[in-house]
């Protein structure tokens, strides 16, 4: 009989299951196969730490290469997809993207190529469900990489300056341990559902408000503040009617997520950033001397998306189409050694009741 172990509720603090991927060191840096994500992220582009992320070690140049053209070459959704796509005109983009990779016909057979596959089309399914409502055309951006060509996609401008900055915001989603998404994931990978089911159920579980939904929240209320004074006067409020500010706070952070620091250093480098982000520094300096709570990737994540020129709309899925190539190393990661997560769980109802 196995021994019954109680843990915390939502399994804070507990340690389920190994993992080689990503942790984070004794100093609070996050990790990526033992790199630290702000050096990747300065020093590497998206392909070399996506491939990096999936395969566990950073890329020749030929693998690189290959790569890069693999993602090219499997960017482009079937056309009965597209057909469905318009038909449909869902106005949320995270539907579509749960519906989407759910129904696309797939080249590959092998569960490390289909999950590159669906990676790779993230993007375009992104500009698609927002193409099928806005009527928008897309731009032919070639020979460029593959920040640059989302960002285009996105935006309709080719500005490799801009892509860069969203470039780095990527890299530092693309990755973090067991978060809500990656474990709903592996525990879909844990009963042998295929690669399609498993990012299905991580892209429904990141559209939580609680896991990736915060970053719209966040823009919302620092566009409307004028002053510092306001700022502060918002969080003041909402600490007074214990009410939870969206983009602070992290389970794993709790002095300072350094993701959050190093997208507000490139913030600090765009001058249409700097009002709000004063706005933000003061909202971010009053939580930490009041709750010492430290300001998370997402509250200067959706402010550097606003300032690239980058709608709302696609703040979330963004994040998924970073996040996916995380995902994809936990599935592999998962069937490698694989058994079925089952907790167990204690009742609370009433017994031996008689049917009337």
């Amino acid at each position: 009989m196995v021994e019954e172990i109680r843990v915390a509720k939502g399994l804070e603090g507990v340690i389920v299951d190994r993992t080689a991927i990503a942790t984070t060191d004794r100093e609070g840096n996050l990790l990526y196969r033992g790199y630290r994500v702000v050096d990747l992220a300065e020093k590497k582009d998206f392909e070399s730490v996506a491939y990096l992320v999936f395969h566990g070690k950073l890329p020749s140049m030929d693998e690189k290469v290959q790569f890069s053209e693999f993602l090219v070459k499997n960017s482009r959704l079937d056309a009965r997809v597209l057909e469905v796509m318009k038909l449909m005109k869902e106005p949320n983009i995270m539907n579509d993207l749960r519906s989407v990779v759910s129904l696309s016909p797939y080249s590959h057979k092998t569960n490390g190529e289909l999950l590159m596959e669906i990676a790779a089309k993230m993007p375009s399914i992104i500009f698609h469900s927002d193409a099928a409502i806005t009527g928008r055309k897309e731009i032919q951006v070639p020979n460029t990489t593959y920040a640059e060509r989302f960002f285009s996609l996105l935006t309709g401008n080719a500005d490799r300056k801009k892509a860069g900055y969203l470039e780095k915001l990527m890299i530092m989603y693309m990755e973090h341990e067991f978060n809500a998404s990656t474990f709903a994931l592996r525990v879909a990978a844990s009963t042998l559902a295929d690669p399609v089911s498993a990012v299905t159920a991580a892209i429904s579980t990141l559209k939580g408000p609680l896991h990736g939904g915060a970053n719209s929240e966040i823009l919302q209320y620092l566009l409307k503040f004028r002053s510092d004074d306001e700022a502060v006067s918002f969080v003041m409020d909402k600490l007074a009617r214990k009410e939870k500010i969206m983009g602070f706070g992290h389970r794993v952070y709790k002095i300072k997520d350094p993701r959050a620091q190093y997208v507000k250093s490139k913030l600090r480098t765009l001058r249409e950033a700097e009002k709000f982000l004063s706005y933000a520094e003061a909202m971010e300096n009053y939580m930490w001397e009041e709750k010492h709570i430290p300001a998370n990737l997402d509250f200067y994540g959706a402010l550097l998306m606003h300032t690239l020129g980058i709608e709302e709309k696609f703040y979330l899925p963004i994040f998924a189409a970073s996040r996916v190539f995380g995902w994809s190393a936990h599935y592999m990661e998962q069937v490698s050694d694989n058994k079925i997560i089952r907790p167990q769980s204690e009742y609370t109802g009433p017994v031996g009741l008689e049917v009337p």
